[in-house]
């Protein structure tokens, strides 16, 4: 299931809609696509979006068949879906739910050659837009990131949906898009055009957008969020978390945009799995920021990062995701970051300086 990397830059998505009163019109926006959907959905998305989406397709015309997926996102998963997808004689599969769903539903895309739209329930993720899954063990150990040759189809995302998600995942969504100019430093606390590419740092010149207009408006966002109300500081930052951030990760090909916070998350997922089982993709890289910055040699910045979190109730440290910092568990994560690809020195200074970053995150 490997594929050569490309070396082309896949921007997102055929057709981006971010806007009220979507759900109503995807039947229609579904036609495009073929006249027989596999909907690919987590059980609460599904709940969120069939009342007003099921009209809409019935009055397109369209036909669907629907799987409520519960587990991760997995070659097993996109190859069963695959096959399902082919019995039943669909044309397009279409992701419902947040991260793993809309990830998930990429994969199956690809495995059935067919096309993928995703409806994303929350801004939790870019997944939604980006043009790669990130593939799990059947039990929720991280594998790899599968990097298509190709754009999905289409993203939708109903805003009124977006405001009636809990404000959790609309929180861990803020941190993962804020993640990235973070990040995107990894181990410096500046970036110059003169050494560094041209798509790289194109792309860290969004991410540092996309980082101080949430700083403005996030914490406000969060409040529309917690009552329910869809306003343009919950507009502007769902289509940052989502479609801008996924435009950053396309632009790097997925391999620049994450760095350290990221890496921690694989360690959690694939060393910390049932441990942290209960913390959502946005909180871990969240916690993680605070070793990214200490390594950048940005720790001034810690303590305004920890309060802005703290006001979105966000948790801050391994242990509030279910993580003992014990030695030997922050040992385990040193060496996980220290064996990827994103750690690339031979310097003991730098070595002792990820020691005690690691440690940033107790």
């Amino acid at each position: 299931m490997a594929v050569e990397l490309d070396t082309a830059i896949k921007f997102g998505a055929g057709r981006v809609r971010c806007e009220q009163g979507l759900l109503e019109q995807l039947g229609e926006e579904f036609k495009r696509f073929g006249n027989k959907m596999l909907i690919v959905a987590g059980p609460r998305s599904w709940d969120a979006v069939k009342d007003r989406l099921v009209p809409s397709m019935e009055a397109a015309g369209v036909a669907w068949q629907l799987e409520i997926w519960t587990g991760w996102c997995c070659y097993e998963g996109a190859e069963e879906l695959a096959a399902k997808a082919h019995e039943a004689g669909c044309d397009e599969i279409v992701g419902v739910g947040g991260g793993k769903i809309t990830d998930l539903a990429k994969a199956v895309g690809e495995v059935a050659h067919l096309g993928a739209i995703n409806v994303p329930t929350s801004a939790s993720t870019c997944a939604p837009f980006t043009c790669m899954s990130v593939m799990y063990t059947a039990e929720g150990g991280k594998l790899r990131s599968w990097r298509f040759d190709h754009e999905i189809d289409a993203v939708y995302m109903d805003l009124d949906v977006i405001a009636a998600c809990p404000h959790r995942y609309n929180a861990a969504g803020v941190m993962d898009a804020m993640a990235k100019k973070i990040e995107m430093l990894n181990g410096k606390p500046e970036m110059h055009l003169e050494d560094t590419p041209i798509d790289v740092f194109t792309a860290f010149n969004m991410a540092a957008y996309v980082y101080d207009v949430l700083d403005k408006i996030a914490l406000d966002a969060i409040e529309d969020n917690r009552a329910g109300k869809v306003t343009k500081n919950l507009s502007d930052m769902a289509f940052l978390n989502v479609i801008t951030t996924g435009v950053i990760a396309n632009t790097t090909k997925s391999f620049r945009q994450s760095e350290l916070a990221h890496v921690i998350y694989d360690g959690v997922r694939t060393h910390f799995t049932h441990e942290a089982a209960d913390a959502i993709h946005g909180e871990i890289v969240a916690v993680g920021l605070f070793c990214q910055l200490y390594f950048n040699g940005l720790k001034d910045k810690e303590e305004e990062l920890r309060e802005f979190m703290r006001k979105m109730d966000l948790p801050l440290t391994l242990g509030e995701l279910g993580i003992e910092p014990t030695e030997e568990n922050l040992n385990t994560i040193e060496e996980y970051i220290v064996n990827s690809r994103h750690y690339n020195s031979d310097d003991p200074a730098d070595r002792q300086r990820l020691h005690e970053a690691v440690r940033e995150m107790v």
